[in-house]
This record gives C-alpha cells, structure tokens and sequence, in this order.
C-alpha cells in the first residue's frame, strides 16, 4: 500500500492510501536503530511489519545562495514542515499503521527512567506520532 503523509511538526495527516501491485520491503527494525518508522498493525497492536522513513521529518532545510557559485547550506528548523511517501506490505490481518519516532537509549545515568518488559535497560525508546486505520479492499 502506497501511504502519502503531510505533517506540520508532530501534526500528521495520512492524506492518501493507493493499493500497488510492488513487492515492499519491511523487516523489524534492529533495536538500536534510530529514525522514523511505519508500522503496518493487527487490530491487537502486534507490529506485522516496520519500514524505515528516511526522509520523513527532517530538522533541517538547503538554502540555496543568492549568487551563483556561492555554496548550498543547511539551517536548521523548529518545525518540520512537508510530506513523504511511503510503500507498507499490508498482510491480510492488517488492520491500521503508526508513524512512530525511535531515539537511542538515553546515556544518562543520572536520570531515572521507567522501564518496562517491553523496553529493557539500554533499548531504544519509541514514541507514536500518529496511529491510521487501513482502507483495504479484499
């Protein structure tokens, strides 16, 4: 399934769902990687598949030079603003997707932090951005 997002810093919209005949790469995402990610779901919440997003809410923008030869640079933004598209493997249970954001454990051992059986010491942390329903036609 192609998803096509807009988002204006953590405010996403899933603007359009295309159904493709193309093969989707997914495959749990190693623990430690870092990044934004969607999640194709059951309707239990059981992760069916993960496909990296890498262009999706970049903290950053090119500023092209005013003069012709000058060097193209970076500035960063406070708000990420844009869209991304994105090709999901939808298994036939599959019933919603989650944008989430996957950060590296925090190396501060100064700060107590809550653990879970899901997230032990030293995992990455997630935190969903947006959650959407699948419109599947079987």
């Amino acid at each position: 399934m192609r998803l096509i997002f807009e988002y204006d810093g953590d405010d996403v919209r899933l603007v359009m769902q295309q159904p493709v005949d193309l093969p989707a790469t997914a495959a749990a995402s190693p623990a430690q990687q870092a990044g934004y990610f969607v999640d194709t779901r059951d309707a239990s919440g059981r992760t069916l598949a993960r496909v990296a997003a890498p262009g999706a809410f970049p903290d950053s923008v090119e500023v092209f030079p005013e003069r012709h030869g000058e060097p193209i640079t970076r500035m960063p933004v406070d708000r990420p603003r844009g869209a991304f598209t994105i090709i999901v493997p939808v298994p036939q249970d599959a019933d919603h997707v989650r944008v989430v954001q996957v950060t590296p454990p925090r190396g501060d051992a100064t700060q107590p932090t809550v653990r879970s059986a899901i997230q032990p010491p030293g995992a990455a942390q997630e935190r969903e951005i947006a959650r959407f329903p699948l419109q599947i036609s079987r």
